[in-house]
């Protein structure tokens, strides 16, 4: 077997456990961040439909909430809902959305140092998920390494 197959799983796996890394710390910062009021402006449930080369279909369903927010007189505009996985399952999806209805007041959680950066929740999203498939995406190239490695 080809040493750019295991590496392909391993460098994937490896980017599934940065990214649930990289969303886990993000959480972490934003739970101490301070909070302003925000206003929902718009909130929705995008779908994206993509064909394979088998021609079989697949939907995705990601949660879109736009909000807007002042801090010392400038208005921002925001759209993060939290951090980590952004598209879901339909039933998911529209739970999530359900939560933030045009013209409601929320808490906005922003980065002082980056008034741009915020986020409606400060809990981390399928990053458990996303360990997991790296841990097993690395796993399945390390152990397709070894067996190539041990039939020479």
């Amino acid at each position: 077997m080809s040493p750019i197959v295991y590496g392909v799983f391993i460098f994937f796996g490896l980017v599934f456990v940065i990214i649930s890394i990289t969303s886990k710390k993000r959480s972490k910062a934003a739970q101490s961040w301070p909070t302003i009021p925000g206003v929902i402006l718009s909130s929705r449930v995008d779908i994206h439909t993509s064909m394979d080369s088998d021609r079989r279909t697949s939907t995705s369903y990601k949660p879109f909430v736009e909000y807007q927010y002042t801090i010392m007189g400038q208005d921002y505009r925001g759209n993060r809902i939290a951090f980590g996985a952004n598209a879901f399952n339909r039933k998911k999806s529209d739970s999530i959305i359900a939560r933030y209805p045009v013209n409601q007041q929320v808490i906005v959680h922003y980065n002082p140092d980056k008034p741009e950066d915020v986020a409606l929740e400060t809990e981390v999203q399928g990053a458990v998920l996303s360990l997991i498939i790296g841990i097993l995406l690395m796993g399945v190239g390390i152990v397709m390494a070894v067996i190539a490695f041990l039939s020479k």
